[in-house]
């Protein structure tokens, strides 16, 4: 398992133990699918509030990432902007455009709990 799954995991724990994480995307709804390096798992944010980390595919996300674990990780860090990241082709964001900035909004300043 990568680094970056592992972070993921984490953050999706800080997300549930956390009511100010919840609280940095109310309300949204919606399964981010990601494809690191061909390991392939999932993060389903819930209308209660919550998040569920799972393994495997979803039939239908809202958005998929492929990406290497190591520049997702540099992601989760901070060290990569996701939307520059995907405008110069270091990783692919497919599915729901829209949600892009809400969701590196919210991946920013998620990641500062952990």
């Amino acid at each position: 398992m990568s680094e970056a799954k592992d972070l993921l995991k984490r953050l999706c724990e800080v997300h549930n133990e956390r009511y100010e994480v919840q609280n940095l995307l109310p309300g949204w709804k919606g399964v981010i699918q990601f494809v690191l390096d061909g390991e392939e798992f999932y993060v389903e944010f819930k209308g209660d509030g919550t998040v569920e980390f799972k393994e495997g595919t979803h039939p239908s996300p809202t958005v998929r990432i492929v990406a290497s674990p190591e520049f997702w990780l540099k992601v989760m860090k901070g060290e990569e902007d996701p939307l520059m990241g995907a405008v110069t082709g270091k990783y692919k964001f497919e599915g729901a455009m829209a949600e892009a900035p809400k969701l590196a909004a919210y991946l920013r300043k998620a990641i500062a709990y952990l």
